[in-house]
């Protein structure tokens, strides 16, 4: 049976897979009752379908029905045009051709105010030619109406007003509206002492429920993937929603999986590639479409997620956020739809759209991680007043108005403590004044006395002032240091600088043997340390006079080449040095690429013409043959041959001497880009006319990718292995395709034109460069990895180095930036676990999917492997570091080899096991429970054996460590650490704060103590409990903690497997260290600029001046 589901669209009247609702019945009876009404509800839930399954049953019944779609009305007509386009469509719909003129008889009442005249339409027309008993006008997408320039408010008064002469005509009593649409009553009237709906009845559309989708049964039951309770499960999964259950059912059709794997290979994973036809997107859009609403929107779904559902209270907000479909009211609360969108709309993709929102997204998190007690995380000064200035007129979060009024309450108390220290300040000198006065005036009896006196004033008054001034220095040092994290991420090489410059200021303040706690200030360290972590931004090549265009690294990766709008060429060294300028074009040069031996460079320019040129600037050869300006060149993977593209349409196979090989014509509006395949023998070109065609080198179309008229391609590439080509575009994507034409992967999540693609060299990434003035590294499913922000306007070009190891970008702000790049771990948001061995030099990532990945010191992949196991908890590494042994919420443990084989798997516990760890010998391991349960049991090669348990305390057990001595556990929970003998008697419990402890470690010698909390703080203790240093990282989730081997550090895992480390040496001479690394990172950028240099005084004589 060829049994179709229907996926998006509206479904015919007759379709097999329409599903009938209590809004079906409750609609068709309040029209044949003659009642105005409308039925509002979110995208895709089947509003068209119920109209069109209505529609046709009054029609049966002997009824007049025509609809009117509002986006078949222009968005750009007048009012007038407006109107005139609502009565054309119910002219035709109501079939009245032949029963009047309808040309002439809008040209009789052109003169009549617009509402005016579709109310004569209505009483002239439809109630004298309209036979049927009654006469059904049903408004489809009237949300369309919200976008349009002027008010239809009038529009409204007129279905009142055909309600209201009911009373004085009875004619009246056969005309009836009904509405459908995205919106509320609220939105739709602009003048809000008007409504016409408390005249009509709200029809409420809900989602499926199992009972009803019982025929949709008919489509799956001969399916091999087929149970009894798919549809249990659908539902389930759905909510009920009709597109994703008629999505579902039909993916079911295609597919041998079950429901539950499918629906996360094919909605859930890398959700943005996967959602065609378009739902999820539709929902994401909606809720951001606005951005002075979007915080507020975000903010009460965030409150959804993490209390499960909230009162329902019937705001404007809450109907905004019911509208995207996101959410849904049940029981007078709002509750999230369904597990979908539970899964793709989680907290971690909340929190990344606060981000990009909110100019204060890194500040406002900390203080919320921090459960609002660090006021180091508030806003002060000018910070808070352009983030006051960024909130007018926006509809915020609850949390952020708290986060806003505590930035001004803090602002104003340290404004007025200012104010008191000063006054302090006074007092000091009065008092020293006064005892030098009284001193001096005692002179009088002996005058040896009367100068010691003197002198020891004068020392009171010097220490006094020092004092202040050293309090005053520090309050300015812990504010600058958050402001410079916040710059940090636009400025990177700017906020080292300046976070050195604070450190470097701190460490002239304080004394060798001071404490990190006695210290003034501490957040310029902090600061610091987290930059110097993460910068990636190497250096800036500076020299162009207009936009930089293209950017080409030499194969050897010792040259940059640049090409920009002044029409030069600039070739730097690694270092960022300009060693020649190619000058000889007329126009801009649009791009420039080194050949294949790096012993040439050929670019194109505006001038029509492609150049090739040696090292030492000389033009080699000229190709002229092009009508309009040349837009891009690149050599063939041997070098012999080059293609050029142009705005005349077409591209050229040119050889080194100059000579045409191949004209290629079939392309509708300008070629932007081309690139040879890795084997030579296809060429790739990317149009403005809305295609991506691969070619074999005679001109022969081989396949064409996009379709015309639609956005442009600016970009394209092979994969190195030749079996991808990736492609930029103009509607904010990078898309991939296979060499079959099949779409692999759309990367979305720029916020402008995406001007550029590259692969990596070793084809596991690719780099986009757009206008919205960033660049972005993405994984090949789609997924983000990490974003070089820094240019001021846009990016036009980003390339990698042949080693995978450097980007370089160019942009319209007249620079190119060489990036570092530190790691390129395609991170998981749903990682759920990290550990590093004993010897520091492996790290162990585990994820909700099973999958383990090993990665070296570097960062650098080792293997990954899948596991048997969902939802991995904990993870941790033999001491041998040859075995790994999981666990999680199915209370199992097993043991795996490095190389992925299961060696060992027991039952542990019936409930979820939070936490395990090996002893020093490899010979026991220790498990910690949801429910606070220690287990102890020794391994061996057949039953593990429980030698002891103890409880202890009822919460959740997050991590647990055997101290070196293989004698003690310490045990970490909610704000606290226990240490206990193996016997499970307590020993020491020391307390932290109110979060979950994640992370807690021994020292190797068994003196310290060190821990994690969730918040990010890591703290230091000697074995006897005392505290001894302190400090705050800002990551979003840290999973880890743990000693040096050499105990000269404490090492902090985050979620992605980036390290942090924290020297235990004094903090005096790690200022000094921290300020040397500065200085490393920045030597090729201070080389060439003797001012930067000359302001960084702290790095003289370590930086080399550039000399010609």
């Amino acid at each position: 049976m060829n049994y179709q589901y229907r996926v998006g669209g509206s479904l015919a009247y007759n379709h097999p897979t329409y599903i009938e609702r209590n809004a079906d019945r409750e609609l068709l009876t309040a029209l044949k009752n003659g009642q105005f009404c409308y039925v509002f509800n979110c995208r895709q839930m089947g509003k068209s379908s119920l109209r069109v399954r209505v529609t046709h049953i009054l029609q049966q019944l002997g009824m007049d029905c025509a609809s009117v779609d509002i986006t078949s009305l222009g968005s750009n007509d007048n009012l007038s045009q407006w109107y005139n386009g609502v009565i054309t469509r119910l002219f035709l719909g109501f079939n009245l051709t032949g029963k009047i003129n309808l040309k002439s008889w809008l040209r009789e009442r052109e003169d009549l105010p617009p509402v005016q005249r579709l109310g004569q339409f209505i009483e002239e027309v439809l109630l004298v030619y309209c036979r049927g008993e009654k006469i059904y006008i049903f408004i489809d997408e009237i949300d369309k109406i919200l976008s349009l320039q002027f008010s239809l408010d009038d529009f409204f008064s007129l279905i009142r007003y055909c309600y209201n002469q009911r009373a004085e005509n009875a004619q009246y009593e056969r005309i009836t509206f009904a509405l459908f649409g995205v919106a509320t009553p609220a939105d739709l009237i602009r003048e809000k002492t008007q409504t016409s709906f408390n005249i009509g009845q709200a029809i409420e559309l809900t989602g499926f429920n199992l009972a009803e989708i019982a025929p949709l049964a008919a489509g799956l039951s001969s399916q091999s993937n087929y149970q009894p309770d798919c549809l249990e499960k659908i539902i389930f999964w759905t909510g009920g929603q009709p597109f994703l259950t008629q999505k579902i059912c039909q993916l079911l059709r295609e597919s041998d999986l079950d429901i539950e794997t499918l629906i996360k290979e094919r909605i859930i994973n890398n959700w943005e590639s996967q959602d065609e036809p378009v739902h999820l997107r539709t929902i994401a859009d909606r809720l951001l479409r606005n951005q002075d609403k979007a915080a507020r929107l975000l903010g009460i779904y965030q409150q959804i997620l993490e209390k499960e559902a909230i009162p329902y209270d019937d705001s404007p907000e809450q109907g905004e956020l019911r509208l995207s479909g996101l959410v849904v009211k049940k029981d007078n609360q709002l509750v999230v739809y369904n597990p979908i969108y539970r899964e793709i709309f989680n907290l971690n993709w909340v929190e990344k759209q606060l981000e990009q929102l909110r100019p204060y997204s890194e500040a406002i998190a900390a203080w919320q991680q921090s459960n609002y007690t660090d006021e180091s995380r508030l806003l002060r000064g000018k910070a808070l007043n352009n983030a006051l200035d960024w909130s007018q007129g926006k509809s915020l979060s609850n949390l952020d108005y708290q986060f806003l009024t505590a930035s001004q309450n803090l602002d104003k108390r340290e404004a007025e403590i200012s104010l008191e220290t000063q006054k302090q300040a006074n007092k000091i000198l009065a008092i020293a004044h006064q005892k030098a006065t009284k001193r001096i005036q005692i002179g009088s009896v002996i005058l040896i006395a009367s100068l010691l006196g003197s002198l020891l004033a004068f020392i009171q008054v010097k220490q006094a002032w020092q004092q202040v001034e050293t309090a005053q220095l520090g309050i300015q040092l812990q504010r600058n240091g958050d402001s410079y994290w916040q710059q940090f991420h636009f400025e990177e090489l700017e906020s080292l600088m300046a976070a050195m410059q604070a450190v470097n200021s701190l460490k002239n303040i304080v004394t060798d043997d001071q404490t990190l706690s006695k210290y003034p200030a501490t957040s310029p360290i902090i600061t610091l340390q987290q930059i110097l972590d993460r910068i990636q931004e190497k250096n800036q090549l500076q020299g162009h006079r207009g936009t930089i265009y293209s950017v080409s690294i030499s194969p050897d990766r010792q040259k940059i080449a640049s090409a920009s709008q002044d029409k030069t060429v600039k070739i730097w060294n690694q270092k960022g040095e300009n060693i020649q300028t190619l000058t000889g074009h007329q126009g801009a040069v649009y791009s420039v690429i080194f050949s294949p031996d790096g012993q040439k460079i050929a670019t194109a320019s505006e001038d029509k013409t492609a150049k090739i040129w040696n090292l030492q600037g000389q033009n080699l050869v000229t190709y002229p043959d092009h009508q309009e300006s040349v837009y891009s060149v690149s050599f063939s993977p041997d070098g012999q041959k080059i293609v050029t593209t142009s705005r005349d349409k077409t591209a050229r196979l040119w050889n080194l001497s100059g000579e045409t090989l191949q004209v290629f014509k079939g392309h509708k509006r300008s070629i932007d880009a081309a690139s040879f395949s890795p084997d030579g023998q296809k060429i790739a070109t990317a149009s403005r006319d809305g295609t991506i065609k691969i070619w074999d080198l005679s001109g022969k179309i081989i396949l064409s990718l996009g379709q015309e008229n639609t956005e442009a391609f600016y970009s394209v590439n092979f994969s190195p292995d030749g079996q991808k080509i990736a492609g930029a575009a103009a509607d904010k994507t990078a898309k991939i395709w296979d060499l079959e034409g099949n779409l692999i992967a759309t990367f979305r999540g720029h916020q402008d034109f995406v001007n550029s693609v590259n692969f990596s060299p070793d084809g596991q990434f690719i780099i986009t460069a757009s206008s919205d003035g960033s660049a972005k590294i993405w994984g090949m499913q789609g997924e983000e990895i990490t974003t070089l922000r820094g240019h001021q306007e846009s990016v036009f070009t980003a390339v990698f180095s042949q080693d995978g190891k450097q980007v370089v970008t160019g942009s319209s702000d007249e620079t190119a930036k060489i990036w570092q790049l530190n790691n390129l771990n395609q991170t998981r948001a749903d990682n759920t676990s990290v550990t590093i061995n004993s010897q520091g030099n492996i790290i162990a990532i585990a994820n909700k999917d099973g999958q383990i990945t090993l990665l070296d010191s570097q960062g650098k992949k080792i293997r990954e492997f899948t596991t048997k196991m969902r939802s991995i908890y904990s993870i941790a590494f033999h001491p041998d570091s040859n075995q790994i042994a999981i666990t999680g919420r199915n209370g199992k443990v097993q043991i795996w080899s490095q190389k992925g084989t299961m060696l060992q798997e027991f039952t542990a516990s019936q409930v979820p096991i939070y936490s395990l760890a090996f002893n020093g010998e490899g010979t026991a391991i220790i498990t910690g429970t949801s429910e606070g349960k220690v287990q102890y049991w020794h391994l061996n090669n057949h039953r593990p054996q429980l030698i002891n348990s103890w409880t202890v305390d009822d919460s959740i057990i997050y991590d647990l460590v055997f101290s070196p001595d293989h004698q003690k556990i310490a045990t970490a929970t909610r704000g606290k650490i226990k240490i206990w003998d193996l016997q499970g008697n307590l020993l020491k419990e020391i307390k932290t704060d109110s979060f979950p402890v994640y992370g807690v470690s021994f020292s190797p010698d068994g003196e310290k103590i060190a821990a994690i909390s969730r918040d990010g703080t890591a703290r230091r203790w000697d074995i006897d409990g005392n505290l001894r240093s302190e400090f705050k990282i800002e990551e979003d989730i840290v999973y880890g903690i743990a000693f040096s081997p050499d105990s000269q550090e404490i090492v902090i895992i985050a979620r992605d497997g980036q390290k942090h480390r924290w020297p235990l040496e004094t903090e005096y001479n790690y200022l000094q260290k921290l300020l040397d690394r500065g200085c490393f990172w920045l030597e090729d950028y201070l080389r060439t600029r003797p001012e930067k240099r000359e302001a960084l005084s702290l790095c003289t004589g370590k930086i080399k001046p550039f000399t010609f």
